[in-house]
């Protein structure tokens, strides 16, 4: 084996579609608001072409990263729903 062949042991990349499974607990960027956002309204974030809907967010969410449950996923639409758990910061922008 060479040496970079040992540098890139274990690398790989990532695609467009992330797969996630109900019970997953994930960071996720918030990155705007569902139809219905507000006060227990959902936010909505893009994880490269997913959507993940986001219940229970504060009303302030958008631009922030949170912990969020996922509750169901759809690996053919690359879409889900999942619970708000805590926010734990801000975009760098």
């Amino acid at each position: 084996m060479s040496v970079f062949d040992k540098f890139l042991a274990g690398w790989s990349f990532r695609g467009p579609t992330p797969d996630y499974a109900a019970g997953d607990v994930i960071e996720v960027m918030v990155t705007g608001e569902g139809g219905g956002a507000g006060e227990g309204g959902d936010h909505v974030a893009r994880i490269g072409d997913s959507t993940l809907r986001i219940e229970g967010a504060p009303p302030d969410a958008v631009n922030t990263r949170v912990i969020v449950d996922v509750e169901s996923w759809d690996d053919a639409s690359h879409s889900g729903r999942a619970t708000y758990r805590k926010t734990v910061g801000e975009s760098a922008f």
